[in-house]
């Protein structure tokens, strides 16, 4: 699937994600902001894609775009191995 096809987007495992129940209000997992004071920030820079699917995540959950990102980035970690399962 070429990249820049947005026809496919929809259809593609992005729009397969976009529905998994894994992902709601009562499932996280990542400590939220009111846990602790101050949270660390790092910035980057991600494919428009990759920014559309976490705008409409937190559209769909209610959670804002950085806990969406926290989520997506600790359960791959976890499911790579490179992080421990809280």
């Amino acid at each position: 699937m070429p990249i820049n096809d947005t026809k496919s987007s929809d259809t593609a495992k992005g729009g397969k994600m976009l529905e998994d129940p894994r992902l709601s209000m009562n499932n996280v997992r990542v400590p939220r902001r009111d846990n602790y004071e101050k949270r660390p920030v790092l910035s980057a820079t991600i494919h428009p894609d990759l920014k559309r699917t976490l705008e409409a995540m937190s559209e769909r959950t209610g959670m804002s775009v950085s806990q969406v990102t926290d989520e997506v980035l600790y359960t791959g970690l976890v499911e790579m191995q490179e992080l421990p399962e809280l």
